[in-house]
């Protein structure tokens, strides 16, 4: 694919599908304002989600806009709002500095109206990005990263701006922003780009950077195929999602997203726009399987295999929770996993809830399967609904599209993979439910999506996602959160009592690991808790690609301790 463009330092070249920038020594157009006379005047100041709701930015005076604060108000907790701005993240961290508490510029997400948070308080830009640049194409990327490199500006890549360590935000850097990268497309024969192996096809949907997991299984229903992804509408398909390991209640089955991803577009920090995948930069395919995002160039748009409309059953149990109903049910879930999992059931489960869904079963066969969690959710008032469909949307519409993740809030997850072992002896089974009853005591209550690859046939090695992945059956949640208005101690505080934990919850279940997109940020051996023995091998993929380190995020491949210290974690480690 050959391109062209005024000249300011870069030579674009096409060859072998690839565009390569030959960066000279001496770059021109160094400046702010020559990158955005180089990308057509669309870099733009970035301000943080609120800021009309204020009358003070920054230190300095600014006429508060009542109208476009009442808007912003009346969608402080609607993810789509955030998606669709490129100043809008879905957790208070991201857009906050942590560590200092009057860094920020929020709401009180449990009344936006509260006039506590705006007036007479200035709206500080905190994490959020100086400025930013929506991708409309790989020369974009290309000519951002020619820029950090002659300039070392930081960047970052944010899309949807679901993340909970910070990975999309960061003071002082420019946001490259590519929720508009909407191409979507279907092709039953899919054959990944280079590649010429006789017979080699997909089934197969490609979509842009952009494309969130609503529109793309809104698409699929449309072409009688199910893409498998994520439980929250406006998560990216292409991003941190898939880069990370992607878990899905289908994946029992299916597999996580990196078994399912075909290729990739990307432009990598070297100023290279690739093609990703089994056949060609086949290192760098690995790597974005499970090596997590926005440390390896920005994906432009990825390719996944789709399966045809997936007949399941899905079960649907709950009861009213008190203080002496939670314990039983969490043994009953407990003493059934192993079981269940046999079974292909995946889903989510809680303290008195369980959604789950199996593609292996009958109504009949699903109601033997839960027979004794049905009985004691209707021994204490509660209800079970058995039913079959013939397709994901129906379901998808159903429980997805009406559950509520918070959004505006602050929260810090600290989820761990509970291998099948731990459920193989009555010790295993015990600490489990110990936790259970500590969680519980901390007024907390449990948080499990049964979505291990415990069914897939998986070769070993063939991704880089946390190896720990195809031993677990469940990613066992926990987290903390703090208000809007809260201090450092609380907040100190807080994050002591996740790493208290996170201790417990390793001790339980030693030589695994965890899902670094819902991991505590904090983990101290996350090397080896995300990554495992695969981390070596992705840092030296990392520096081949970006061997200036044009890309760094907390704790992303290739991240140093030493960059802690100018985070807005800064205070907690």
């Amino acid at each position: 694919m050959a391109s062209s463009f005024k000249s300011s330092g870069v030579a674009l070249l096409a060859l072998l599908g690839s565009t390569v920038v030959a960066w000279k020594d001496a770059c021109s157009a160094c400046t702010l304002d020559g990158f955005n006379e180089t990308v057509g005047g669309r870099v733009q100041p970035l301000t943080p989600f609120s800021l009309p709701c204020f009358s003070n930015y920054n230190g300095t005076p600014v006429a508060r806009n009542s109208a476009a604060c009442a808007v912003i108000q009346a969608n402080y907790s609607d993810p789509w709002a955030r998606a669709n701005s490129p100043n809008g993240y879905m957790n208070n961290q991201d857009e906050m500095w942590s560590s200092i508490p009057s860094d920020q510029c929020l709401l009180d997400s449990s009344d936006p109206t509260d006039p506590l948070a705006f007036v007479n308080t200035t709206c500080w830009q905190g994490n959020v990005p100086s400025y930013y640049l929506e991708v409309r194409s790989e020369l974009d990327v290309i000519e951002a990263f020619r820029f950090s490199n002659c300039s070392g500006q930081r960047l970052v890549i944010k899309n949807s701006g679901h993340d909970y360590l910070t990975r999309s935000s960061g003071n002082g850097t420019l946001s490259l922003w590519t929720r508009n990268l909407q191409s979507i497309q279907y092709n039953p024969a899919f054959v990944p780009g280079g590649c010429s192996r006789p017979g080699l096809t997909y089934n197969a949907m490609t979509v842009g950077a952009g494309v969130n997991f609503d529109e793309a299984y809104t698409f699929a229903q449309q072409h009688n195929v199910t893409i498998l992804g994520g439980y929250a509408s406006t998560v990216g398909v292409s991003g941190g999602w898939v880069q990370n390991g992607g878990h899905s209640i289908f994946s029992p089955v299916y597999g996580l997203g990196v078994d399912r991803v075909l290729e990739f577009k990307i432009v990598t920090p070297d100023g290279v726009y690739r093609t990703a995948n089994e056949c060609q930069n086949t290192d760098l395919f690995w790597a974005l399987r499970g090596g997590g995002g926005g440390t390896f160039g920005v994906v432009l748009e990825s390719t996944h295999r789709v399966e045809p409309n997936i007949r399941f059953v899905a079960a649907d149990i709950s009861f009213p929770s008190n203080s002496t109903n939670m314990l039983p049910f969490m043994d009953i879930v407990v003493n059934n996993t192993l079981k269940w999992a046999r079974e292909g059931w995946g889903g989510h489960i809680t303290g008195n809830t369980l959604v789950n869904v199996s593609p292996l079963l009958t109504i009949e066969q699903a109601n033997a399967s839960l027979a004794q969690v049905i009985a004691y959710a209707e021994a204490n008032n509660g209800s079970a609904t058995i039913q079959e469909y013939s397709s994901w949307y129906p379901f998808y519409k159903k429980y997805v599209t009406t559950s509520s993740v918070a959004v505006g809030v602050t929260r810090f997850p600290g989820s761990r993979l509970i291998p099948r072992s731990a459920f193989e002896t009555a010790e295993g089974r015990a600490n489990l439910t110990s936790f259970f009853a500590l969680l519980q005591s901390m007024g907390q209550t449990p948080y499990i999506p049964v979505v291990g690859p415990v069914l897939y046939s998986y070769t070993n090695g063939s991704t880089s996602a946390c190896p720990a992945w195809r031993q677990a059956i469940w990613e066992l949640g926990s987290g903390t959160s703090w208000a809007w208005n809260a201090t450092l101690p609380t907040r100190e505080q807080k994050i002591e009592g996740l790493q208290n934990m996170t201790a417990v919850i390793e001790s339980i279940t030693p030589g695994s690991g965890a899902y670094s997109n819902e991991a505590n940020p904090f983990t101290i051996n996350w090397q080896e808790a995300w990554w495992g023995d695969n981390y070596d091998r992705l840092v030296s993929i990392k520096n081949k690609y970006d061997p200036w380190g044009l890309l760094s995020c907390w704790k992303c491949i290739g991240w140093q301790e030493s960059e802690a210290a100018s985070s807005s974690f800064a205070a907690f480690v």
